[in-house]
């Protein structure tokens, strides 16, 4: 494959290669701009008088649309020391835990491989990729830098500042591809202004103002990726491994990270219990107003208590297990913890709480319906009930529904438990509680603890050995639900 990666190492070293460096990243900019129509016509004329009043033997000098500043003298000596430069781009990842494991086993490739070389990564400031890129460099101790495209909208200044003339329209995306030799491409997607721009800078140099550079495009399972298309037009399509393995060792990613190694949800689920193997139950569920039920659900992203970094480390360090993240998975691992997690998602952000549903277990769930704006059921049939004694003697009360202006009108130590009524949908009919707290099965008495799960061939092998009781649910098809001729029901369970 041509290589398209500028040398900066001159010799003697020095601030010449970094004008150098600066130097050609402003002119690919500079052609850009006159090429796609990107300044004024002004502009474009002010340039040619300037250039056509020089005599032919002159050094021709035509002035700078673009500068680029540098933030200090360590982004100075970056440049300085770098062997080259490879951008990394990416459209956005979505919320799919396995689509980031994939992207990210790339991206933590490309971080290795700029360290190995001695390069240098470049993301633009704000990007998609920008999080995930900064926790990648620095769990690999691989150098990277932050490109600003235009005015500066964040707290934290970048490395690297380009800023163009009054008049100019290049995105952020189009900038940063312009000024690289080399790119990364994680995941681009079909149709988007990532694809439009690699195709730009894949075309022969006869046929655009910047000349060619090589094109690395991830290639995975993603739908409506425009991987195939960009190889077609001369880019590497290049994968990860199937596991994070033969990259760096444990001890190097604590070094790096700085932290404890974070190998949560890898483990057993399981947990030791007086007698082994799977004993379940069902009598429970004919116990009227006994039992508050807390249902689990898929995770897109960090687990409660889990912050969005701790979330990045881990799916960037750790094999695809931790990318499983199901309503099943989210079970086992309170059953791994022995504990619930108090979160935000449902309640003021001031008051985490843990949700539970005086409504049967059975009935719940046969009232469950999908919620389209949340793209998720609103109860899934797994999860942990508990006495309402349990959780009562724990704090744990019913919710107190209203507007939502009456939840500053209670008590400081009451609010937790407000919840607005609604409109569109009657949230009382869900008859909550909360806890207000995170809550340890560990310790209550295990008598007071059930746990239910749809009953499969994963749930009877992972639900096994453990201190509390298992009830395993089946779903009624919908031919025998209609057969029944049960209405006002979406669905109809019973236990195993």
């Amino acid at each position: 494959m041509l290589n398209f990666v500028i040398k900066h190492r001159l010799s003697g070293g020095g601030m010449n290669s970094v004008s150098d460096v600066m130097r050609e990243w402003c002119g690919r900019l500079d052609r850009c701009c006159l090429s796609s129509g990107a300044v004024s016509t002004a502009s474009k004329a002010t340039s040619n008088n300037v250039v056509n009043g020089v005599d032919a033997g002159a050094k021709l000098f035509v002035p700078r649309r673009c500068t680029i500043t540098l933030d200090n003298d360590a982004t100075s000596s970056m440049l300085r020391s770098a062997r080259s430069f490879t951008v990394l781009v990416s459209s956005r990842w979505g919320h799919d835990p396995q689509r980031h494991w994939e992207f990210g086993q790339l991206l933590m490739l490309s971080a290795r491989q700029a360290r190995d070389q001695a390069a240098v990564l470049l993301v633009a400031d704000g990007s998609a990729v920008e999080p995930w890129a900064l926790r990648a460099a620095k769990l690999t101790d691989a150098n990277l830098l932050r490109v600003g495209i235009g005015e500066c909208t964040h707290q934290a200044r970048p490395q690297i500042w380009v800023r163009f003339p009054e008049g100019a329209n290049i995105t952020r995306d189009e900038a940063v591809i312009t000024i690289a030799d080399r790119i990364d491409a994680l995941h681009v997607r079909r149709g988007g202004r990532i694809e439009s721009c690699l195709n730009k800078r894949l075309q022969p140099a006869s046929q655009t103002s910047v000349s060619r550079c090589a094109v690395r495009v991830g290639v995975t399972v993603a739908t409506a990726s425009a991987a195939s298309n960009l190889i077609k037009a001369g880019a590497v399509g290049w994968c990860a491994a199937k596991t994070a393995d033969g990259g760096d060792t444990v001890e190097e990613l604590k070094r790096n990270l700085g932290t404890k190694y974070n190998r949560v949800a890898t483990e057993p689920a399981s947990v030791a219990a007086n007698a082994p193997g799977l004993c379940t139950t069902r009598y429970w569920l004919n116990e009227p107003e006994q039992w508050l039920v807390h249902c689990t659900r898929a995770s897109k992203g960090p687990w409660p208590g889990e912050t969005l970094t701790e979330y990045r480390d881990t799916i960037l360090t750790n094999d695809r297990r931790v990318a499983n993240r199901t309503a099943l998975d989210a079970l086992c691992r309170i059953i791994h913890t022995a504990e619930i997690v108090s979160s935000a998602i449902v309640s003021s952000r001031r008051y985490p709480v843990v949700c539970w549903s005086a409504v049967p277990l059975l009935e719940l769930l046969q009232q469950r319906c999908f919620r389209a704006h949340v793209q998720r059921w609103d109860y899934e049939p797994y999860g942990v009930a508990v006495r309402v004694q349990a959780i009562h003697d724990l704090g744990g009360r019913p919710v107190i529904y209203g507007r939502p202006d009456q939840a500053e009108k209670l008590p400081v130590s009451e609010r937790f438990r407000h919840q607005a009524a609604g409109e569109a949908i009657d949230w009382r009919k869900e008859k909550e509680w909360r806890l207000g707290c995170s809550l340890s099965l560990a310790s209550l008495n295990p008598p007071d603890v059930r746990i239910f799960a749809l009953d499969s061939c994963s749930a009877r092998s992972r639900l096994v050995d453990l201190p509390w009781k298992v009830t395993l649910l089946k779903h009624v098809s919908t031919r025998t639900l209609k057969k029944i001729g049960i209405d006002g029901l979406s669905e109809l369970w019973k236990a195993v």
